[in-house]
């Protein structure tokens, strides 16, 4: 089952900012095999889960074309 851009379902966990240098490591060490996508929530989806993500374990292939593309403001 495909989860946009996931090719794989996957399983959700947010966190703050503040919380990263605890739950990553975490992850780190207890991750069991699983491939975890780490990224921040910018509002600019194509560049969080490319640019400004962090991958534990196997770095899959994502479909990012279902993502919503950065939008620059038309000047008037």
């Amino acid at each position: 089952m495909l989860v946009a851009p996931h090719p794989h379902a996957m399983y959700q966990v947010a966190f703050l900012p503040p919380q990263f240098g605890k739950v990553v490591p975490w992850l780190m060490l207890n991750r069991e095999g699983l491939d975890i996508l780490i990224h921040p929530e910018t509002g600019e989806d194509v560049a969080d889960h490319t640019k400004h993500s962090l991958w534990l374990g196997e770095k899959l292939e994502l479909n990012v074309k279902v993502l919503r593309p950065r939008t620059v403001n038309a000047s008037f």
